[in-house]
C-alpha cells in the first residue's frame, strides 16, 4: 500500500505537468507578438554589450533575457516559437503548486489547486506573452514549497536541511533575476516566517536565505536602487486604482465575474469556520500569499501606483491554493469535499477559451501605413518604443540585422519620436504616417501633432489596432496669387 501511494505521488504531478505543458503549447500563435514582446526578442538577440547597457538603464534584470538570447538562435522568428519557454516554466509551476496543496490538505487539493491553474485564462495568457511573468511565478511557486519543506525537514529530516535552504536560495536568486517584483516575494517569506506558527521555527534559516539571496544579487543591486529611485521621484505611468480594484483582480484569476463570487464565498466560509484558527490551519500560507500582496499593493497604489495585473501574477498561484483547501473545510464527508473541489474545477474549465485571442493586430497598422505611402513617405511613431512592435510586424529578419534597429527604420523613413521633438524632415518629403499608439503619454501637449498639422494637411484618420490611431498627412501646395493678379515688378 505504502508503494503504490510513493509511486502514485510520483507519477501524479508528472501527469499535471504534461496535461498543463500540452494544453500551454497549444495556440501560442493565435496571437501576434505584441506589446512587451518585442521588446523581449529584439535585445535578446543583440550583442552582450548592447544588450547589459540597455539592463542598465531598464526595469529588467537579465535572467530571462538570457534565456531568451540562447533559445532564440535555436527556433525561427516566429511568436509561436518564441514563446515556447513562457508555456514551459508556466507548466512547470503545476509541479509545486501540486506538493503544497498535497502538504497542506491531501491529493485533492493539490490536484484541485494545479488545475485551477491550469484553466486559469489569465495565467495562460502570460504563458503565451515572451516576458518574464510565467518564470517568476515559477520561482515564487518553488521558494514556498522549500519554505515549508524546511520547516518538515527541522525535525524529520535534519540532514535535508541544508539542500533544503540551498533550493530556496535559488528559487529566489531565479525570482529576483528574472524580475525586480521577485522581491516581493523574498519579502512575504519574512512575513510567513513570523506570521504563521507552522513556520515560526525556520526563522532564523529563512532569514539566512534571504541574505544569500542579497549577496547573490549585489551586481543588481545598484541597478535596483537607481531604477526604484527614478520611479519614486517621477511616477510610474500607472493611474491610482479605483476601490474595486481588488475585486477586479481575482475576477480576472477566476476566469469570470460568477466564478469569482463562487471563489470568494469559499473563502469566507474557510475563514468564517475556522475563526481564531485561521494562522494555525493549513489556509494561512495561501492566504497571506495571496492576500497581502492583493490588498498591500492596493493601498500603496495610491501613493505609488503600481497595481497591475501582471505584477500580481506571482500571487495568483496562493489564490488557487486557498480556493482548493477552502473546498476541504464544507461540512460533509470526503466526497462532499470532492465534489466541491470538482465543481471549483468545472467552473474555470467551462470559462476557459484558450483558442480566443487578445485582439493585438499590429499588422494591420503595418499594412494600413504602406498602403498610404505615396511619394517620399515617412513614418512617425509615439511613443518611441512602439518603433518595435512596428518593425516585427513589418519584418521579424530586421531584428537580426548586426546594425541598430533605429538606423536601419530611419534608413526606411521610418522615425521613432524621442522626447516630442518632431525629427527632421527633408522638403522631399510629401506624405507623413503619424502612428498614435498613446501619444498622449508621452507628449501630452501633442506638440509632434501641431508641427504636422503646421507643414501638412491632415487627409484620413483611422484607429488600425486597438488604440492604435494612423493618420494620413499630405504636403500643403503653396499658396497661389488669384487668376490675372500681377505680382508688382521691382522696376
Amino acid at each position: 500500500m505504502k508503494s503504490d501511494r510513493t509511486s502514485t505521488a510520483t507519477w501524479l504531478p508528472v501527469a499535471l505537468v504534461l496535461a498543463n505543458l500540452a494544453l500551454k503549447l497549444g495556440w501560442t500563435g493565435v496571437n501576434e507578438l505584441a506589446g512587451d514582446e518585442p521588446f523581449t526578442v529584439y535585445w535578446a538577440l543583440r550583442p552582450w554589450s548592447e544588450l547589459f547597457g540597455m539592463l542598465r538603464t531598464e526595469n529588467n534584470p537579465p535572467l530571462f533575457f538570457l534565456v531568451m538570447h540562447g533559445w532564440e538562435k535555436l527556433v525561427p522568428l516566429s511568436a509561436a516559437w518564441l514563446r515556447v519557454p513562457s508555456a514551459l516554466f508556466s507548466a512547470l509551476t503545476v509541479w509545486p503548486l501540486f506538493l503544497l496543496g498535497k502538504r497542506l490538505g491531501g491529493i485533492t487539493a493539490g490536484i484541485t489547486a494545479s488545475l485551477l491553474f491550469t484553466f486559469s485564462q489569465h495565467n495562460y495568457a502570460f504563458a503565451h506573452e515572451v516576458r518574464a511573468y510565467p518564470l517568476l511565478v515559477l520561482a515564487c511557486t518553488w521558494a514556498v514549497w522549500q519554505l515549508l519543506r524546511l520547516a518538515d525537514d527541522h525535525h524529520r529530516h535534519p540532514a535535508l536541511r541544508p539542500a533544503t535552504i540551498a533550493w530556496l536560495v535559488a528559487a529566489n536568486v531565479v525570482a529576483t533575476w528574472a524580475h525586480y517584483f521577485g522581491w516581493l516575494m523574498v519579502g512575504l517569506e519574512v512575513v510567513l516566517v513570523f506570521a504563521v506558527p507552522l513556520l515560526r521555527k525556520v526563522r532564523v534559516k529563512m532569514l539566512g536565505a534571504a541574505l544569500a539571496t542579497v549577496l547573490l544579487n549585489l551586481p543588481l543591486l545598484g541597478i535596483l536602487r537607481q531604477r526604484a529611485g527614478a520611479s519614486l521621484t517621477q511616477g510610474t505611468w500607472l493611474e491610482a486604482p479605483t476601490w474595486e480594484e481588488p475585486y477586479n483582480m481575482v475576477m480576472r484569476w477566476s476566469n469570470k465575474p460568477v466564478v469569482a463570487v463562487l471563489f470568494l464565498g469559499l473563502a469566507v466560509w474557510a475563514l468564517v469556520h475556522r475563526r481564531g484558527r485561521v494562522r494555525r490551519s493549513s489556509l494561512a500560507v495561501p492566504l497571506y500569499w495571496a492576500g497581502l500582496p492583493l490588498v498591500g499593493m492596493f493601498l500603496i497604489s495610491f501613493l505609488f501606483p503600481v497595481y497591475l495585473d501582471r505584477y500580481l501574477l506571482f500571487a495568483s498561484p496562493g489564490f488557487y491554493l486557498l480556493v482548493s483547501l477552502s473546498a476541504l473545510t464544507l461540512p460533509g464527508r470526503k466526497r462532499i469535499h470532492q465534489l466541491a473541489s470538482t465543481g471549483c474545477v468545472a467552473a474555470m474549465a467551462f470559462t476557459f477559451t484558450p483558442w480566443q485571442g487578445n485582439g493585438a493586430r499590429p499588422s494591420l497598422v503595418v499594412a494600413r501605413a504602406e498602403a498610404w505611402r505615396r511619394g517620399h513617405t515617412a513614418v512617425v511613431i509615439q511613443p518611441p518604443w512602439y518603433d518595435l512592435t512596428y518593425a516585427w510586424a513589418r519584418d521579424p529578419q530586421l531584428f537580426r540585422s548586426a546594425a541598430p534597429l533605429d538606423i536601419t527604420m530611419r534608413e526606411q523613413g521610418i522615425y521613432p519620436v524621442q522626447r516630442n521633438t518632431m525629427p527632421p524632415l527633408d522638403s522631399t518629403v510629401a506624405t507623413v504616417v503619424h502612428v498614435d499608439a498613446w501619444a498622449s503619454l508621452t507628449d501630452p501637449g501633442q506638440d509632434v501633432l501641431r508641427a504636422l498639422r503646421a507643414t501638412f494637411q491632415q487627409t484620413d484618420s483611422m484607429e488600425a489596432d486597438r488604440k492604435v490611431m494612423l493618420r494620413l498627412f499630405r504636403r500643403k501646395e503653396p499658396a497661389q496669387a488669384p487668376p490675372g493678379l500681377q505680382q508688382p515688378s521691382s522696376h
